[in-house]
């Protein structure tokens, strides 16, 4: 479902991604884990094209990007790749002057052109889903949150995504509300949504996930089964990492 060639992205003379090999399977749980300033943000910024990579390539769902595309033919390809692609950030980025429902509805009324009362009809599920049919008329300065994230995962969904990119999600939470973002993760991966998801969150890496991926310093440094990354590391930076995480 995802593939990256070679990934690599500089900022001017600093270079963030080194040549990234990663594959993730449809269905699968891939989690990043790593320190900050390793690039994880930055490969999925450049998965979802909000970052052009400086060579390699990418492939999502057999639509493949290359560094070096002229700019019409690369907006193509990433309008392809977003209409079958949901991303969730670390802040929530909902419109302020709508209501929680018509936030989700958004881009199915400008995007897809759908019917309103269409578009309605799926808003008010996926609220449902989430556990916000009772804030569908509320604003978003009205929700914790807990709830805005929600929000915004259900309005990712409502374009009806193959896969699900998640940027630390619940890094802007109050730990009480953790909680609640996971859950409504944990039920995505139930049903099978394909999800790279950039995480500090290691009891859902342990217990979700199929792949966890360590990387630092722009490269990955290990992948394997969450028990065998947790439980019997190869690499001395791996270990480190989770001395330090361990030791909190």
């Amino acid at each position: 479902m995802i593939t990256t060639y070679g990934l690599t992205k500089s900022f001017g003379q600093h270079e963030v991604l080194k040549g990234i090999d990663l594959h993730v399977d449809n269905s699968e749980i891939v989690v990043l884990l790593g320190p900050s300033g390793s690039g994880k943000s930055t490969l999925l910024r450049s998965l979802n094209g909000l970052e052009e990579i400086t060579a390699g390539g990418f492939e999502v769902n057999g639509i493949r990007v290359d560094a070096g595309l002229p700019t019409r033919a690369r907006a193509k390809l990433i309008r392809d790749i977003r209409r079958q692609t949901g991303m969730v950030f670390q802040q929530f980025n909902l419109y302020p002057h709508m209501t929680v429902l018509g936030n989700v509805i958004e881009g199915l009324l400008t995007v897809k052109k759908m019917r309103k009362d269409e578009a309605v009809a799926i808003g008010e599920q996926l609220l449902e889903r989430v556990g916000l049919k009772d804030k569908s008329d509320a604003y978003p300065s009205r929700l914790s949150g807990g709830q805005q994230q929600r929000a915004g995962i259900a309005r990712a969904l409502a374009m009806g995504p193959k896969v699900m990119l998640f940027d630390e999600p619940t890094s802007a939470l109050d730990p009480e509300l953790v909680g609640e973002v996971l859950l409504v993760m944990q039920e995505l991966a139930r049903e099978g949504m394909t999800m790279l998801v950039v995480t500090h969150e290691m009891k859902f890496a342990r217990n979700v996930a199929n792949r966890a991926v360590f990387m630092a310093d722009g490269v990955i440094v290990e992948e394997g089964s969450p028990d065998r990354f947790f439980d019997d590391p190869q690499q001395e930076r791996t270990k480190r990492f989770l001395r330090q995480i361990n030791s909190f």
